[in-house]
């Protein structure tokens, strides 16, 4: 009996030390891979990386030797496990959007590059154009900042050794270090008798409402938080939790957009009175308070500025990426030759090219007001008219930055989350006697009244082909439009066509494929320059 106990006492013990070893092995392997994740992320990902691949081409050229594909390859890297190194061929009918966009989001080495490809397309000397493609800012499966070398192709025929064209990169947007300029907080003034009444009251409701809205932001601060570093970081753009610590920026955000609501309505008075006053405070109700606030009926002035914000996710000021979207606003598209115009590249049709204005010294005051760090909390809060904190901040900076004051007319327009800010932002605005004339959404859901004179919002016309759409859509439906009374719904047809599918993803206008090199800007066409004609 004694024996038959030592036995089994053995054999448990040896069972333990087996589940222990690979308990062991198991958190070791975890651990190593973490650690090789976490090291990958710090190298391959950010502004910081751009700067080590550049640096690495300086080093290239200093050599007197030619630059080749294996010289590239040996010192950037080669394709592989967790290398956001990409070899694709390059249509060569999308050379010229190339050129087109160069110097505005697309840095070329040297200015004739995108010539000497046309060049030896047309001449036949290369049967197309590889990309070899060093991604610098991951966004999930799309990879949209990168360097690229451009190299000849051929297709089953014996040739010299392919021959480096040159190279480009995507810049991340201007860095905004422009100072706040800082207007005196309160600004309330006595010009008749029945201001006596009327400025203690609009002070004690926006004290109020700046409250409500100050609460919300904090509220919402660890919410933005958790979405940044777990579902932002792990499914959006699969990086690893605590990746630069992003979701304390996020929460920092909220906080700061939170003090900019609670103190914005005492910096300029609207001179708006005490039914007015009362209007706007019934207007934070929750939900349904757009149907009690004001709804405003303005003669229409002459707008000449136009203020874009992108979706969520923007990260900061030097990550916004908007710039080929404000230039295709700021500038006459020229016209494609026939060889090389296709829709295939998300160019313009023959259509929308004699529809562009030529009109140079006509072109629109265009900017473009970050989104910093924004999440889908803040569009969920707005929609639920709990916190606008977002739309305060691009309320804020368009007149703080922009030399806009009370009487002007302006133009809004906003893709994805930055379409419900275009809206509170429109009401934010409207209180301190700005008029936003005309209001044009692309792919974003939209509650509320916005006091413009014309409001549109653009939804993919392909069921099921943007999630955003079709969720902009449900809202609609739920709230039977009671919520977007003022609001023109449209899908993305001009001039009852549509560009290919592959250009409709649901990411900012103008953006570029670091993979393809193609430009997703299906909803850049001539509806959109019309509508601000």
């Amino acid at each position: 009996m004694l024996s038959i106990e030592i036995k089994f006492k053995i054999i448990i013990g040896s069972n333990l030390k087996k589940h222990l070893y690979m308990i062991k092995c198991k958190l070791t392997i975890i651990i190593i891979l973490l650690l090789f994740t976490f090291s990958g992320c710090l190298a391959r990902y950010g502004e910081g990386r751009l700067e080590q691949l550049l640096l690495s081409i300086n080093d290239l050229e200093e050599d007197s030797e030619e630059l080749t594909e294996e010289k590239i390859k040996e010192k950037l890297g080669k394709p592989g496990l967790l290398k956001p190194i990409y070899e694709r061929n390059l249509n060569s009918s999308s050379l010229y959007n190339l050129k087109k966009d160069s110097g505005v989001l697309l840095i070329p080495n040297r200015t004739d590059l995108y010539d000497d490809m046309l060049t030896a397309v047309k001449k036949k000397r290369s049967s197309s154009i590889k990309l070899l493609s060093y991604v610098y800012d991951r966004r999930g499966s799309l990879e949209l900042s990168s360097l690229t070398f451009y190299i000849e192709s051929f297709e089953g025929i014996a040739q010299d050794e392919p021959k480096v064209f040159g190279w480009d990169y995507v810049k991340y947007g201007n860095k905004n270090n422009s100072k706040r300029s800082r207007q005196s907080y309160i600004n309330y003034k006595i010009k008749k008798p029945t201001d006596y009444l009327r400025i203690p009251y609009t002070f004690l409701v926006d004290t109020v409402i700046g409250l409500k809205q100050f609460a919300g932001e904090i509220i919402k601060s660890p919410i933005s938080f958790i979405e940044t570093e777990l579902y932002k970081n792990i499914f959006v753009e699969r990086k690893i939790p605590f990746y630069k610590f992003e979701g304390f920026k996020a929460a920092g955000e909220d906080w700061r957009n939170g003090f900019t609501a609670l103190i914005y309505r005492h910096r300029i008075d609207g001179n708006q009175g005490i039914v007015e006053t009362t209007q706007n405070l019934l207007g934070e109700i929750p939900l349904m308070g757009s149907l009690l606030d004001q709804w405003h009926t303005n003669d229409s002035g002459t707008a000449n500025r136009l203020f874009l914000t992108r979706g969520i996710y923007g990260g900061n000021d030097s990550a916004q990426n908007t710039a080929l979207w404000a230039h295709y606003l700021t500038n006459p598209s020229e016209v494609y030759s026939p060889d090389l115009s296709t829709n295939q590249t998300g160019s313009l049709t023959p259509k929308e090219t004699n529809r562009v204005d030529k009109k140079e010294n006509n072109n629109p005051y265009v900017k473009v007001i970050p989104y910093r760090y924004g999440g889908g909390v803040d569009v969920l809060w707005a929609l639920l008219n709990i916190s606008h904190g977002y739309a305060y901040d691009m309320a804020s900076e368009i007149i703080s930055k922009h030399d806009v004051n009370p009487g002007d007319s302006i133009h809004l327009s906003g893709h994805s989350g930055g379409v419900q800010r275009n809206i509170a932002a429109a009401r934010i605005l409207n209180d301190d006697g700005i008029k936003v004339e005309k209001i044009y959404g692309i792919a974003g859901p939209a509650l509320g009244y916005a006091p413009s004179m014309k409001t549109k919002v653009v939804l993919n016309s392909k069921f099921m082909d943007d999630p955003v759409s079709e969720i902009s859509r449900f809202l609609r439906y739920i709230t039977l439009d009671l919520l977007a009374l003022n609001i023109d719904w449209n899908d993305d047809k001009c001039e009852g066509s549509r560009k290919e599918d592959g250009f409709y993803k649901h990411i900012t206008p103008g953006f570029v494929d670091g993979r393809t090199r193609l430009k997703y800007d299906g909803y850049l066409n001539a509806c959109l320059k019309d509508f601000f004609k």
